[in-house]
């Protein structure tokens, strides 16, 4: 599946209203690893996080995740995963990290969990929880409350 990087203001299922509200959201560069299995999901993000002006990183597995996280982790500011991901799944590459970088925010990121679920999410030590599909605006405003 070929995405464009066109102007359009969307990105699959996912849609930012205009160019001005790129402008507002979050102005620090950071770098993020994503972690999902389906690769349309994460070019998708990898545009959203490019015209937001972050650097990105990506992995199609929970083992491959990892091993950029070895190698590039004074770089990388946030880690955004699936829960389910193949090889190793979201708990397990979240452990797996904390034992790497212990302060690194991780982000989980799914379409299969119940608005319930976030608070159990929380409570399993992730930093957050962002649900798909995801707009530009949410993943913004989500980075900023974790990354102050």
């Amino acid at each position: 599946m070929q995405i464009s990087r066109s102007n359009s203001n969307t990105c699959g299922a996912y849609k930012y209203d205009n160019k001005k509200e790129i402008n507002n959201f979050t102005k620090n560069v950071k770098t993020v690893l994503v972690i999902d299995d389906e690769v349309a999901l994460i070019e998708i993000c990898e545009i959203m996080l490019e015209r937001l002006g972050h650097k990105v990183f990506k992995a199609n597995s929970g083992s491959e995740g990892l091993k950029l996280f070895e190698v590039y982790k004074n770089q990388i500011d946030l880690v955004i995963s699936d829960m389910y991901i193949p090889e190793v799944e979201g708990q397990e590459v979240f452990d797996d990290f904390r034992k790497i970088d212990h302060d690194i925010k991780i982000l989980l990121s799914s379409g299969g969990l119940s608005n319930s679920d976030e608070e159990e999410v929380i409570n399993k030590g992730f930093n957050g929880f962002i649900r798909k599909p995801y707009s530009m605006k949410s993943l913004s405003e989500k980075m900023a409350e974790l990354l102050i």
